[in-house]
């Protein structure tokens, strides 16, 4: 069963580099592909980090925006299986198992809990509400997976969404009663967000940009309120 695991990119060629590294080891012993789906704004030298692994499909999209550049890349998978990766995020060593194996359980959807790559009680906190479904479940962080015939049923991710993008696809998926689950493997989330601002603060801001989502504030005031509290790039 072919995975292909997408990976949209702005400026993240430090990050880039130890994904890819990760990722072509495993594509040698497992059938991946690994899409790069670029940023037209990228000015770092992301494309010389893709041309260093022979394994990995690199193309620019057309459209900025984590959304279009997800859905770009879905487009040039030939996976029945796609997997979305933020740059900073490692997928655990046994992932082309676990995913394959809650296909095979029938689930046409799903997620991974997660740790963060520093430990410190508050963080952990954290780490333990991802192992649970629940409102705030299933973020970009947690490396959302579908069945490629499910993820072209639900018209891919909704490209008006230029913050919240991967809340409003899982959102979808509840409404439209689509088998999901919670993969325990964890996935290693970088902790940089909480290297400039307090743990306090990461998380009051990320409720209350969740809260007005939920009570349908338009996408591009969300991404204001967010960078404007935030010192975190969206």
């Amino acid at each position: 069963m072919l995975i292909s695991i997408i990976i949209p990119v702005y400026n993240e060629e430090i990050n880039l580099l130890k994904r890819l590294s990760f990722l072509s080891e495993i594509a040698y012993q497992k059938p991946i592909e690994i899409i790069i789906s670029n940023s037209p704004e990228t000015t770092d030298c992301t494309i010389n980090i893709c041309k260093k692994f022979e394994n990995v499909l690199f193309y620019n999209s057309p459209k900025k925006g984590r959304a279009a550049q997800m859905n770009y890349g879905a487009a040039k998978a030939t996976g029945e299986i796609v997997v979305f990766l933020h740059a900073d995020v490692q997928l655990p060593t046994n992932f082309y198992e676990e995913i394959t194996q809650a296909i095979n359980n029938n689930y046409k959807a799903g997620f991974f809990s997660y740790n963060f790559d520093r430990s410190s009680f508050l963080l952990n906190i954290n780490s333990y509400f991802t192992k649970k479904d629940s409102l705030l479940a299933g973020g970009g962080d947690q490396c959302q997976f579908f069945l490629k015939t499910t993820f072209n049923e639900l018209n891919g991710f909704n490209e008006d969404y230029c913050i919240m993008e991967d809340f409003e696809m899982i959102d979808r998926i509840r409404d439209k009663n689509i088998k999901y689950t919670v993969i325990q493997s964890k996935a290693t989330v970088s902790a940089r967000k909480y290297d400039n601002n307090s743990w306090l603060k990461v998380n009051l801001i990320n409720g209350y940009v969740f809260m007005l989502y939920k009570f349908g504030v338009k996408p591009l005031i969300l991404r204001k309120k967010y960078q404007n509290l935030l010192r975190e790039t969206v």
